[in-house]
């Protein structure tokens, strides 16, 4: 298409992936964040630097809902960065302090939200000091469901009243699916927007 370009999407921050990492880790609850990522590996990178120090340090319950990877490989990259503490994770898994679930699953199954409902109703009665989720919204995408996840969004708060930290994940190539006024939409729609970009 000769003559097109695309509107520059507003209040987007430009960093690299372990800005990224601090800016989540220095999060105050109540935080909303949308994070778009270039590659499973700098996604992979975020997420298994931030839940073991979220549960250990932190004392929070924390999700994950992968979509471009399986609950399993998500548990095996958690065990690769934290020297192979493989017990460690089952431990968390069973007493709920890690919960992984498939965002496909967890978003648009029969169920929805199912572990972040039980996050929220539990991490007080556990003692926990609150709940992380970070969600890989993907599965909109793959079900070409755009409109229902600008809609979703629009309709959660730029900063929640619980106890509680919000990290919505994008991939690049499902960002760039949408038309230029639904991610700006999608950005308005958080507290804070990060876009990672990686290291030449």
């Amino acid at each position: 298409m000769l003559g097109y370009s695309r509107m520059v999407v507003q209040n987007l921050t430009e960093c690299q992936g372990n800005d990224a990492l601090h800016l989540i880790s220095e999060a105050e609850y109540g935080a909303h964040y949308i994070i778009i990522y270039p590659s499973l590996h700098s996604l992979r990178e975020l997420y298994s630097n931030y839940v073991m120090k979220k549960i250990e340090e932190n004392n929070e319950i924390v999700i994950v809902n992968p979509f471009y990877e399986t609950t399993d490989s998500v548990r095996q990259a958690l065990s690769e960065k934290n020297n192979h503490r493989v017990d460690a994770i089952s431990k968390y898994e069973k007493e709920e302090s890690l919960m992984i679930a498939d965002s496909l699953e967890e978003y648009l199954g029969d169920q929805p939200l199912l572990y972040i409902k039980k996050g929220l109703a539990n991490y007080s009665k556990m003692g926990k000091n609150g709940l992380s989720v970070l969600a890989d919204l993907g599965a909109y995408s793959h079900k070409s469901r755009y409109k229902d996840l600008v809609d979703y969004e629009s309709s959660l708060p730029t900063k929640y009243h619980v106890s509680m930290k919000g990290f919505c994940v994008y991939h690049q190539k499902d960002f760039d699916q949408f038309s230029d006024e639904q991610q700006q939409k999608l950005i308005d729609s958080h507290g804070k927007a990060l876009k990672i970009i990686e290291a030449l």
